[in-house]
């Protein structure tokens, strides 16, 4: 397509946004949710409490965000590439939540990073040729 936006309005910065907006959100929720949580609460089983941190409120705001880059995303690049490529937040969130939080990642769950890695090279590979065409 020979008019794509360059620059800031580039849909593949969008889609790498939108995946980074979603990929601190998920901390952000965990760390709010972890800093707020009142098991004896009546209402600790909803997670509404979790809406009194900060940290929540943010990573609500980062999902908007990535939710209108994603709506960007989709007007130039077709579905059946963005939306594998954006898995890559499968691989990130447990990554970064053992490297950052120092959570345990199983060994089964190690075997399904592996094939989400796989699965997005097999994705990826082609993506440059499609893009020549697009």
């Amino acid at each position: 397509m020979q008019n794509r936006p360059s620059g800031f309005g580039n849909p593949w910065l969008q889609l790498t946004l939108s995946v980074l907006c979603v990929f601190v959100s998920e901390f952000l929720l965990k760390r709010g949710a972890t800093d707020v949580a009142e098991p004896d609460s009546a209402f600790s089983w909803t997670g509404i409490n979790g809406l009194t941190s900060p940290l929540v409120w943010w990573a609500i705001l980062l999902i908007i965000a990535s939710f209108i880059s994603w709506l960007y995303v989709l007007r130039y690049i077709p579905i059946t590439i963005a939306y594998p490529l954006s898995r890559v937040v499968d691989v990130l969130v447990p990554l970064g939540c053992w490297i950052f939080l120092g959570e345990f990642i199983s060994t089964l769950r190690w075997c399904g990073i592996a094939l989400v890695v796989i699965g997005l090279a097999l994705v990826a590979k082609p993506v440059a040729q499609i893009e020549e065409r697009l």
